[in-house]
């Protein structure tokens, strides 16, 4: 209640502070022929204390107003690409709020600007077409923070607690450095491990697919990406940080980042290990965070190094190559209550698990592009992966129904290694007819899986005082292949100047093969040699796709649209080679796509994209054959299944105020699927897997799924000194599955809601905010078993630089969940702090920090889908002390840079114990 009383203080305090503004407005014209100026850059600058209050864009007669200025006095500047920037003084005051300038005369000349760059004035965001650019300066961190610290300042943009990162409501799947790629398609290498006092802006594009960045025709293909542009003075020397960090309980925490940067060549060297459920990179076991967000839980040790090389040569030739190799192991004590609903009859599944689980990766991926002339380019571009997972998973469960109760242990080890490799070319050709384009891509995949499970499992089945015992002691040998072939040809020409064709033809061949044979143990040979045909099966899948399709293209000042049509004809053969069956399909589907897209202005733009798919079943989902290693199910392949077909509307309005920084984004996203791919369940009434549920996929219609997702951003001050987002988010799934031949009808809703309250201070950082969410489940065979759950979680994070440069800082999360049961329901509050100090001018930090001071932190999920809740608690990282060094590098142009008070806005390396996360 006492946060709550401090931000409602605060919002008071600060729209009481707005209320007494005025305003400037104007119009800015060319001095040639007078004619207004539409998209010219202005800025005002505060002459008291020469801060920079905002920035903004003319509309398309020229014209501009701003408005929130309280009484003082100003300048206006006012600047276009190669005309000369001109200014204007004027003053607000009680008597006259409201002023206006005039016109604004700019002249030729010959200054180079893409945006207002009034030195040492630059507006915090700027808006180019499809890119949202941020100033990083405009946007307070604290010393040794990282680029995803940054990104948590930003409007419209959400940072999870496993560091995803969504922007304007789309996931961000990638993020480069200057333009280059930066260990590919892993966005946290970059967020979790890069300073951010290297950043000089932050973008957020709506990137062109690669077709249509080279032909320059939208093909309405976009994916939201992040671009980090360095500073100068991080272009050309050493940068990065070490930290160092020993703990209570044995806890460690050592990571390191060294970059090595001249001009377009760029080295970077990013090495961790740690006990303490951090993982700065993608893919890995992962620790989870617990705090009833549903992670994976449990606690992590983690050892990963790695390289990413940049390198751009003299004839333009582009060179990406990186290294990645990580161990990590998992421990999870998990206990869960699965619930399945069959109509009349409802299963209570209990299970306490210890899962020990490790992984060691190593991937390797490269990039060339390159000009063959001035008109063709080819790019090639081959990945290498490797793979090794093991684990020991024990468990004792209880499986209870009406008449009858199935307890049983099971200890399942398994080792497997998957290596891959992958190669993508593409070939693209000009011709002189502007618009007239040839590009061709071949990509190539190849995965191989190979695994050992060795599976006992002992049950024994009380009924009526008689107890059955069932042992079963199996190694379960599987190999997989899969080999997959696309090839992509398209053909542009112009119609006109804003009116293109396309043709185009794609050619996919996918060929499966999994080989799974279980053997029992032999008692005479102590050896696992004896065949159990009921669980051993040879399959092969092999999928022919043939499309051909056209679409026309126009782009206009303010819009542009696509439509398209392709036909495609999908041949599939599945051969059964164990028991000598082929069985063959053929079919069409057409698969249209429309796009329109309106610029309203330069920063708001709406946006409606219509795309329909198709969806092949994998190779385990068409195996017939059954699978014993699931103590509570038994899933088994159907070769009849019909590939899935999708239809996806996805409408996005978005609107920025620049110079206000207040910022709106809607997304909504539609889609209906005929044949979805869904599980058949029935209860196995005898046998040895008596109790258990037979899970068979099938093809199923009436499948919906919505969500909606809106984001405001409001300043409560001028400067970009406090700012105020608002979040708010709906999922709606209609799903249909069948259990015991009953059809059922899951409908399930989500209704999410956040409040962040973001301070811009020198000294100051402050974060506040508050989120929760309603999840309702409803069923149709079973409506006494509906659901609906609630999580509620305020938080904020406070830490304040004192002279001296000592820090002290806390952040606190109260996490809150109800309507899960009397066992699920939880409520706890998880608190984080750290003490600070800096030394050898600026470049090293000494830390005290502690993590779950209260030791009150939790793990919790449920998940609700078909017939099936599922509640879960699982171990977490709980109360530790940690000591820890952080030493920042900054050796420029062969001299060592000193921090001067003041610039050092952020200096690399991270928040508690080392890192910021809150295990």
């Amino acid at each position: 209640m006492k946060h709550l009383f401090t931000l409602l203080l605060l919002f008071s305090c600060a729209i009481t502070y707005a209320q007494k503004t005025g305003s400037v407005s104007g119009r800015v014209i060319q001095s040639k022929d007078n004619k207004p100026i539409d998209y010219a850059s202005i800025a005002i600058k505060n002459l008291a204390d020469s801060t920079t209050i905002g920035a903004m864009n003319t509309s398309e007669d020229g014209v501009f107003s701003f408005r929130g200025l309280k009484p003082g006095s100003y300048r206006l500047y006012a600047a276009f690409l190669g005309l000369k920037n001109s200014t204007k003084d004027f003053v607000i005051s009680a008597e006259k709020p409201e002023v206006n300038i005039g016109d604004l005369i700019l002249e030729g000349g010959v200054i180079d600007l893409q945006t207002v760059e009034i030195k040492a004035d630059i507006p915090p965001i700027v808006v180019k077409q499809d890119t949202l650019e941020f100033n990083a300066n405009s946007f307070k961190v604290v010393e040794n923070a990282v680029v995803e610290d940054l990104l948590k300042k930003l409007p419209g943009v959400e940072v999870d607690k496993a560091g995803t990162i969504k922007a304007q409501g789309e996931t961000i799947t990638k993020i480069r450095v200057d333009g280059k790629e930066f260990f590919s398609n892993d966005p946290l290498l970059a967020t979790k491990n890069l300073p951010a006092d290297m950043i000089d802006k932050i973008q957020i594009i709506d990137e062109l697919s690669d077709q249509a960045q080279f032909t320059g025709i939208d093909d309405g293909s976009r994916t939201k990406i992040i671009n980090i542009t360095t500073r100068k003075d991080k272009k050309n020397g050493y940068f990065g940080n070490t930290t160092a960090g020993y703990g209570s309980d044995k806890r460690y925490d050592v990571n390191a980042n060294i970059n090595h940067f001249n001009q377009d060549r760029k080295l970077s060297v990013i090495a961790q290990f740690n006990n303490v459920n951090k993982q700065n990179f993608g893919g890995g076991l992962g620790g989870g965070n617990g705090g009833g967000n549903g992670g994976r839980g449990g606690i992590t040790e983690t050892n990963a190094a790695g390289f990413n090389f940049n390198d751009t040569y003299a004839d333009q030739t582009e060179i990406s190559l990186n290294y990645f190799v990580n161990k990590s192991d998992n421990l999870i004590l998990r206990n869960s209550v699965t619930q399945n609903l069959l109509g009349d009859v409802t299963t209570i599944f209990n299970n306490d698990q210890t899962n020990n689980a490790d992984r060691l990766n190593h991937r390797l991926n490269f990039i060339v592009d390159t000009k063959l002339d001035s008109l063709t380019s080819l790019r090639i571009q081959p990945n290498l992966s490797y793979t090794n997972n093991g684990g020991l998973n024990s468990s004792i469960y209880t499986r209870d129904y009406n008449t009858y109760t199935i307890n049983g242990t099971q200890n399942l080890s398994n080792n497997n290694t998957s290596p891959s490799i992958s190669n993508n070319i593409l070939f693209r050709r000009k011709f002189m007819k502007r618009g007239r384009t040839l590009s061709l891509n071949l990509s190539t995949n190849i995965n191989n899986n190979d695994a050992d499970n060795y599976n006992r499992n002992d049950e024994a089945r009380v009924e009526g005082g008689v107890t059955t015992q069932k042992i079963t002691d199996q190694l379960n040998d599987q190999e997989s292949e899969s080999i997959n072939q696309n090839t992509r040809l398209v053909y542009t020409e112009p119609l006109d100047k804003t009116l293109s064709l396309e043709f185009n033809y794609q050619n996919g061949y996918n060929h499966n093969k999994s080989d799974r044979f279980t053997y029992d143990f032999n008692p005479a040979t102590l050896q696992y040699d004896l065949l159990d045909t009921t669980f051993s099966n040879a399959y092969e899948n092999t999928i022919l796709i043939n499309t051909a399709g056209f679409s026309f293209n126009k782009n206009g000042k303010k819009y542009n649209w696509n439509i398209g049509m392709a036909v495609q004809n999908t041949d599939r053969t599945n051969n059964n080679i164990t028991r000598g069956f082929i069985l063959k399909q053929s079919v069409f589907n057409y698969t249209p796509s429309a796009m329109f897209r309106y610029n309203f202005s330069n920063s708001k733009r709406f946006v409606v994209n219509y795309r329909g798919t198709t969806n092949q079943p994998t190779i385990q989902q068409l195996q017939p054959i059954p699978n014993n290693t699931n103590t509570q199910n038994i899933p088994v392949g159907n070769p009849d299944l019909k590939p899935e077909f999708n239809n996806n509307l996805r409408l996005a309005f978005n609107t920025f105020t620049v110079g206000k920084n207040r910022s709106l984004f809607i997304n909504v996203n539609l889609t209906q699927t005929s044949n979805k791919i869904a599980n058949s369940s029935s209860l196995i009434a005898n046998g040895p897997d008596q109790g258990k549920l037979a899970i068979l996929p099938v093809n199923v219609n009436g499948v919906y799924a919505g969500s909606v997702n809106s984001s405001i951003s409001l300043p409560l001050m001028t400067g970009n000194k406090l700012n105020f987002h608002i979040n708010v988010g709906g999922n709606y799934n209609r799903d249909v599955n069948f259990t015991n031949s009953l059809k059922n009808i899951t409908n399930s809703w989500v209704l999410s809601n956040g409040y962040r309250l973001v301070s811009n201070l020198d000294r100051l950082d402050l974060t506040a905010g508050i989120n929760g969410s309603v999840n309702r489940a409803t069923y149709s065979i079973q409506p006494n078993s509906n659901t609906r759950f609630y999580t509620f979680s305020p938080n904020i994070s406070v830490s304040y630089l004192f002279p001296g440069e000592i820090r002290w800082a806390i952040d606190a999360d109260y996490n809150q969940n109800t309507g899960r049961g009397e066992a699920f329901d939880t409520h706890f509050t998880l608190v984080n702090s750290y003490l600070s100090k800096q030394f050898f001018k600026n470049r090293g930090t000494f830390k005290a920090a502690v993590n779950d001071l209260l030791n009150e932190n939790q793990g919790i999920s449920r998940t609700a889908n078909n017939n099936t809740i599922r509640d879960e608690r699982y171990n977490v990282l709980q109360r530790y002390f940690m000591f820890s060094f952080t030493y920042s590098l900054n050796r420029m142009g062969g001299k060592n840079r000193i921090s001067e008070k003041g610039e050092g806005r952020n200096r690399g390396g991270e928040g508690f114990g080392g890192g910021r996360a809150r295990n």
